[in-house]
């Protein structure tokens, strides 16, 4: 996964737990383990549509979470990050044997997102993140799409699942009726109440 696209779910991530307010960009650049010369880079496109702000001392403000996931989205190209595309039974025991290095995603953790039950659709085409180096010999399928998991997401993901922000931009980049049902359950779940932009002054004091 490209610096840019870390950054962003990082942003992402911290808005929609509560966390709006970055102090500089060391800070930003250390939590997705690149140099700041590149996160300054990733910033410029939140910048510009007004999703991110900075403050003249150095902070930065996510002043528009959603606008942030989905610029993610948008740019998600799964593709270029899939390492195989594989069967249910070999997934399965793909997990069974390297729990820690698969988390799942796509419709799976929609689902975990939006509480475990589901009332939404069949499940589709199935996602799951793999950390470099197990996924060798897997069984060609077309059920479960296999995609390379970045080292901040082994880092972070602590559920066994793609984190809520992620979830969404590759939902929002799968194919199939199953994914855009799954993906707007996820929206109204995280965009229901309006999320007024804070005004330019406020945040370039």
């Amino acid at each position: 996964m490209k610096t840019n696209e870390i950054v962003w779910r990082t942003l992402a991530e911290g808005a929609l737990a509560g966390r709006r307010e970055w102090p500089d960009l060391s800070a930003l650049a250390a939590a997705v383990d690149a140099p700041v010369s590149s996160t300054h880079q990733a910033l410029g496109r939140l910048v510009e549509i007004g999703a991110v702000q900075t403050r003249r001392r150095g902070g930065i403000i996510v002043v528009s979470p959603e606008k942030v996931v989905l610029t993610m989205a948008v740019n998600r190209n799964l593709i270029r990050d899939t390492v195989a595309m594989t069967t249910l039974s070999a997934a399965q025991s793909l997990t069974d044997e390297h729990p820690s290095a698969v988390a799942f995603g796509g419709t799976d953790a929609a689902l975990h997102w939006l509480g475990g039950v589901n009332t939404i659709a069949d499940k589709g085409t199935r996602l799951i993140y793999a950390d470099e180096g197990v996924t060798q010999g897997l069984a060609t399928g077309e059920e479960v799409r296999v995609v390379s998991r970045d080292r901040v997401a082994a880092r972070v993901w602590r559920e066994g699942y793609s984190s809520v922000a992620q979830t969404y931009a590759d939902l929002f980049a799968m194919p199939g009726w199953q994914a855009s049902e799954f993906r707007a359950a996820l929206h109204s779940r995280l965009f229901e109440r309006a999320d007024w932009e804070q005004p330019a002054e406020e945040a370039h004091a």
